[in-house]
């Protein structure tokens, strides 16, 4: 199987996330399953037909059926997953030139846990460390 090449939006994304975890109402049918996933309705109905058209989410029963992650769907979602995750450990691999020149081992240690958390970008970490943990 083919995973699609489409690049989700950070609400693609999570959208996706919470599919994976269990089907959900159609927005209109049921808009507070979206508020409680901090989903807004409107923008999730924006988003919809793309979602529908590239086959990554099916929709069972019509527009006041369920909304179900597809197989394309799960795939699509591991990979922006795996992108994130290559992304970030790319970060903390470059972030080693910058504990290698010397930083001082507290705010390194501290600005390594939080660049690897995905809290902090490369510069945020570097930043820290330059000003010395302040």
């Amino acid at each position: 199987m083919l995973v699609p090449s489409l690049a989700l939006s950070p609400l693609q994304h999570h959208l996706l996330r919470e599919l994976d975890l269990c089907d959900l109402p159609a927005p209109e049918s049921e808009p507070a399953s979206y508020t409680a996933r901090d989903l807004d309705t409107d923008a999730v109905r924006d988003i919809l037909p793309t979602l529908l058209w590239a086959g990554l989410v099916e929709q069972r029963g019509g527009g006041q059926g369920t909304l179900r992650l597809t197989a394309a769907g799960a795939a699509a979602l591991r990979s922006a997953e795996c992108d994130e995750l290559t992304a970030r450990l790319n970060a903390v691999v470059s972030f080693s030139d910058t504990v290698a020149r010397g930083a001082a081992p507290r705010p390194a240690g501290y600005a390594l846990k939080r660049l690897a958390e995905g809290a902090w970008t490369l510069e945020q970490a570097q930043a820290h460390v330059a000003a010395g943990g302040e």
